[in-house]
């Protein structure tokens, strides 16, 4: 046969895909290779992310818990004294938009205790119905009393136990008692630490209140924020609405955080790594490439035959990697969410850019084996 007519001769594509599935399966080392880098280059950024994600996620739960998203609202002082706060405008908030719960407050300065523990005094406050969504406790028919952790650790009443508060008598009010209700433990950090070793009484308090406490979530906490001292104005003159935890330029910003995390790239890098990878394996074969272009296949049947091998080892490198990055990243103590959402992010990301280097690498020129003898 002349050069000629076997220049013209060409491989059909679907001969082409099969030699390359053939290449891949037969490729001994170089096809382990490929798989295991492509296994670990997937799995190991993705592990790292996912665990970064959840720490961040940790870091952020850890501030809400604190009171990250909640507003202390109190009256405007006037000529010394301070406004109080209007309490059924401050338990409706509620109902709006972007308000998860909302109580008012009394501090009324009595001290009470619990019949079965004489000596256990604490600060008792009574706050409207809004405080048991807001501190997460259920209610009961016989009513109850909310002990923080504080004054549950010094004097061991558990949760949902049968108790009676005795309020002592102030200057302004007389001694009271609750009658049984029942216990309910909670952790009043969101309020402040003035509370720790605190019981709240709900009950039906007056026209007014010393204090609104309100909670909201990240996307609308701003927004809240702006409407509450109209809100809750006295008087005509506007209440004054405070961040529970201080905050500054300084205040890590979550959500800022966790799009700026650099970690979030690592997948670039590892396809190029992969790409590079690639290269580099073809160039050792470019001998093989000029037989196979003088044979008759050119760059449509080099690009299947390539993307062909390509494939099946990049998607059995990617199953594995992806399951190993799941795993670890679970093993590590990443969350569950995350893991998935990012093991699988991190998997088609280095799998289309890596490919993408594939596809280049195979449009790339190549002569004859002719060519090559001539070249020497």
């Amino acid at each position: 046969m002349s050069p000629a007519s076997s220049r013209r001769r060409t491989w059909p594509l679907s001969l082409a895909a099969r030699e390359g599935h053939a290449t891949a399966r037969t490729g001994r080392w170089t096809s382990a290779i490929v798989v295991i880098a492509t296994t670990w280059l997937i799995a190991a950024p993705a592990i790292a992310d996912a665990l970064g994600v959840t720490r961040l996620m940790e870091a952020e739960q850890d501030w809400i818990d604190a009171g990250g998203h909640v507003y202390v609202v109190t009256g405007a002082t006037v000529d010394g004294d301070q406004l109080p706060i209007p309490t059924s405008v401050c338990e409706s908030l509620a109902s709006y938009d972007g308000v998860e719960a909302s109580f008012a407050l009394e501090r009324s300065g009595a001290t009470g205790a619990l019949a079965s523990v004489p000596g256990g005094r604490a600060s008792v406050y009574s706050a409207t119905s809004g405080s048991l969504p807001f501190l997460g406790v259920d209610g009961d028919p016989r009513g109850i009393a909310i002990l923080s952790t504080g004054f549950s650790e010094r004097t061991g009443v558990l949760d949902d136990e049968t108790i009676e508060v005795i309020r002592q008598a102030t200057d302004s009010t007389p001694s009271a008692r609750t009658g049984l209700v029942s216990s309910r433990v909670a952790d009043t950090a969101p309020m402040g630490d003035e509370f720790d070793g605190a019981l709240l009484v709900p009950s039906l308090l007056g026209d007014t209140a010393d204090v609104c406490y309100v909670a909201t979530d990240a996307a609308r906490h701003q927004a809240v924020g702006d409407i509450l001292p109209g809100a809750l104005a006295y008087d005509g003159r506007s209440a004054v609405a405070a961040d529970r935890l201080y905050s500054n330029e300084f205040t890590v910003d979550y959500a800022t955080a966790y799009e700026d995390r650099p970690l979030r790239w690592l997948w670039i890098a590892s396809a190029l790594a992969l790409g590079l990878m690639w290269a580099l394996v073809q160039w050792f074969r470019r001998s093989h490439t000029a037989i196979y272009a003088t044979f008759g296949v050119r760059t449509p049947a080099r690009l299947t035959m390539q993307f062909s091998e390509w494939a099946l080892l990049a998607l059995a490198g990617a199953a594995a990697g992806w399951a190993l990055g799941i795993t670890g990243a679970l093993a590590l103590g990443a969350r569950t969410n995350p893991a998935l959402t990012i093991v699988s992010a991190h998997t088609a990301l280095t799998l289309v850019g890596a490919t993408l280097i594939v596809i280049t690498v195979a449009l790339k020129p190549t002569g004859t084996l002719l060519n090559a003898l001539k070249d020497r």
